[in-house]
């Protein structure tokens, strides 16, 4: 079978890369590291259509095929694995060289980039955003779209991010944080399951239960510290970590019960749900994390904002047991 770069018309070597621009660079990043169009055009909060026009359009500039399209999304040709790890060098190098540039020239970029997980913080930071914008107009703040934290932390420490929400403790990394408050545990369970009409819940009386978590752990070491503490009793099998969709529905399913941060609980919770505080497990610290690059006085407002809307929050919605 021949190379897939062969089936381009105009196959003259390129002796230097054509004129590109960074809006492909990011589209086509995102595509290589979600293996699916459908997936990456979610990530960029564009449409898929878009976001093929726009790797054609890459790949009629550089004069080779870089992905192969099939039922299960996409894979890189080896034209594609190359190009792939030289756009994330090029995106990383034009964003340092603008940085660079505007200290030179005494300006500043007035634009913070916050990691967002959609099933987990969107609502929250959209929020923020909202109000650290209406607090200053020249300021643009960027929603980073991830699906789960460890991605979280590959943007923040690739320099594509600036900060983000997170729950401690963070493992070993290099992230500044702060605290912006303390999240208790509850758990959700369905409305016909025998301990649904308690007011609250010792993690003794869950002993018997199959439990799970959300994964909103930013490390192997703090799973391990959570899944160690919110177990029940000695000799009973830890709670599962799994996707954070995943435990409201298996526990409408009555299939298990989820244990959750109040906040992420009460937002997720089904219906068909009751949500239980639970009186003996230890908070959890919510925090904001940043880059030692983030610029200091806009991460300042990004923390007075977090604050400010997590207070708003808890005095408009308060906790309400189904």
């Amino acid at each position: 079978m021949s190379d897939p770069a062969e089936r381009l018309p105009d196959r003259r070597p390129r002796s230097v890369l054509p004129e590109l621009n960074i809006r492909q660079l990011e589209s086509f990043r995102a595509v290589a590291e979600e293996g699916s169009i459908t997936r990456a055009a979610a990530r960029l909060h564009t449409t898929q259509q878009t976001l093929s026009a726009q790797i054609k359009q890459l790949e009629r500039a550089l004069g080779v095929i870089l992905l192969v399209r099939d039922s299960r999304g996409v894979s890189l040709t080896a034209a594609g694995e190359i190009f792939a790890d030289g756009a994330k060098t090029m995106v990383a190098g034009l964003m340092e060289l603008s940085v660079r540039l505007n200290t030179v020239a005494g300006q500043s970029i007035n634009q913070l980039r916050v990691v967002c997980c959609p099933r987990s913080t969107a609502s929250f930071l959209i929020r923020i955003a909202d109000r650290l914008e209406a607090a200053d107009p020249g300021l643009r703040v960027v929603l980073v779209s991830v699906r789960s934290m460890p991605e979280s932390l590959r943007e923040l420490e690739s320099g594509r991010a600036d900060a983000g929400l997170m729950w401690l403790p963070l493992g070993g990394n290099c992230l500044r944080y702060s605290i912006i408050g303390q999240d208790s545990w509850v758990a959700v369970l369905a409305r016909d399951h025998r301990l649904a009409g308690r007011e609250r819940l010792p993690l003794a009386d869950l002993a018997a239960e199959n439990l799970v978590l959300p994964a909103i752990f930013l490390s192997d070491p703090a799973e391990r510290y959570w899944a160690a503490a919110l177990r029940p009793t000695a000799g009973h099998p830890e709670p599962t970590v799994l996707d954070t969709a995943d435990g409201p529905i298996i526990a409408a399913r009555r299939q298990g019960i989820w244990l959750a941060p109040e906040s992420l609980g009460r937002r997720y919770a089904d219906p068909a749900t009751s949500v239980v505080p639970i009186t003996d497990a230890p908070p959890i610290d919510a925090v904001v994390v940043w880059t030692a690059r983030a610029s200091e006085p806009l991460i300042t407002e990004l923390i007075r904002a977090a604050v400010a809307e997590s207070s708003a929050a808890l005095a408009t919605e308060p906790y309400e047991r189904h």
